[in-house]
């Protein structure tokens, strides 16, 4: 009766590969957790329940039809999809967000947004800056 073993040699191999793409991966997700952004809210964003991603962050968030969550400043949790266009234009923006609006009425056109990326599919959402409001007399 003979037993086939297997080299150990191989299994070291394996090993050390798969804990170089595990270190691979956390160094890219680290990369991610450092990513932050600030964006201006526009009218049409409030009204239609969105949010755009300025092109220089884009890659930090899935392809358009495929899931994001976003995270509020009072931990929230809203799930969408990433969308390319709008009329044409070529904008990346995360659509199906108007409960965080609705949440957050202080949110008007003119106030910044703080977005931390915290995973490919999963951003924080902060209000960085209320824009001045305009005395009426």
């Amino acid at each position: 009766m003979s037993i086939e073993t297997s080299s150990t040699s191989d299994y070291i191999g394996n090993r050390n590969e798969e804990q170089n793409e595990s270190s691979q991966n956390q160094q890219q997700q680290q990369q991610l957790v450092a990513a932050e952004f600030q964006v201006e809210v526009k009218d049409w964003w409030i009204e239609g329940g969105r949010l755009g991603i300025p092109k220089e962050y884009r890659h930090l968030f899935p392809k358009p039809g495929e899931p994001v969550v976003l995270i509020d400043y009072e931990g929230r949790i809203y799930r969408s999809k990433m969308h390319n266009l709008w009329q044409g234009v070529d904008i990346g923006r995360i659509d199906g967000i108007k409960p965080f609006y609705k949440n957050h009425p202080l949110i008007t056109s003119g106030t910044k947004l703080k977005v931390k990326v915290t995973g490919k599919g999963t951003a924080v959402v902060l209000m960085a800056e209320r824009p001045a409001r305009q005395i009426a007399r």
